[in-house]
């Protein structure tokens, strides 16, 4: 099995854009196909039309927002005209809240690519949380951070172990992206909470039965264990960073903060996570 499927949440801004230039790199590698979807819900704007105002005038609010939707679409094929052949390249425009639509639709892909969260004034109807579409979909999603830029793929991966269960699901859920790595780094923070290694055999032996190279890296927690982590993927120049997310409540770290929260908001690279 390889990977073949893709979908990209797509709503034009520039965090979309960057999952899209990191989405094209993925699929020219797999030779996969790229799915956008743009999925808009209802819209403050759209929410708040006074229904004293004309009909004239609702209708020309709403022409407006028809209007954004093919601009995104042609944004999206203008991105990707010449970077993948035209029969793999598809386009959905479906309406519905954002992130659940996107959230059901990634059910029947192999990876879903997510910009960080960015807050749309003008669209805030497209608006996506790539943090509560992981959760939903219970599928492998890559937030990509809005910074990043086209380049040659870094096949360098740290993947972020603690043997917990959602751990144990992005191990699973990224086999197939871990394959084809060049290198992939096991870090681990020093915690006393962490269980004993299980007899006879660790996360490295899975690993190198699948033909891949691993090798471990313990790391003292600074400051939080978010930020270990990624120091940990700059020291040894990481590409990508596979991780569990919520291992935890996810109501708990959107109202204290927690791991999953911390990475989201601060990483400089793309973040390969499962719940």
């Amino acid at each position: 099995m390889a990977i073949k499927n893709v979908l990209i949440a797509y709503n034009g801004g520039p965090a979309s854009d960057a999952a899209l230039r990191f989405a094209v790199q993925l699929c020219e590698k797999y030779a996969a196909h790229l799915t956008g979807v743009l999925a808009h819900g209802v819209s403050n704007i759209s929410r708040n039309i006074p229904r004293w105002l004309s009909g004239d005038m609702q209708q020309s609010i709403k022409a407006a927002i028809t209007q954004k939707a093919e601009e995104i679409e042609t944004q999206y094929h203008d991105a990707v005209r010449g970077a993948l052949p035209a029969d793999h390249v598809h386009w959905i425009e479906v309406g519905g809240n954002p992130d659940q639509t996107i959230a059901d639709y990634a059910m029947l892909f192999d990876l879903t690519i997510v910009g960080q969260f960015e807050n749309l004034v003008e669209a805030d109807g497209m608006a996506l949380h790539p943090d509560w579409i992981t959760y939903k979909s219970g599928r492998p999603v890559i937030l990509v951070p809005k910074s990043y830029e086209a380049r040659n793929f870094n096949e360098n991966a740290v993947l972020a172990w603690d043997g917990n269960r959602t751990a144990t699901q992005a191990l699973s859920a990224a086999m197939l992206v871990l394959e084809t790595k060049d290198k992939v780094t096991v870090v681990t923070v020093e915690s006393p909470g962490l269980g004993a290694p299980l007899e006879g055999v660790d996360v490295t032996t899975v690993l190198s039965r699948h033909g891949i190279a691993s090798d471990r890296l313990q790391v003292k927690k600074v400051r939080s264990v978010a930020d270990s982590v990624l120091n940990a993927c700059n020291q040894v120049g990481a590409g990508l960073l596979v991780m569990g997310a919520y291992e935890r409540s996810k109501l708990g770290q959107d109202l204290i903060g927690g791991v999953t929260n911390d990475i989201i908001r601060k990483t400089d690279i793309p973040v390969l996570m499962s719940h």
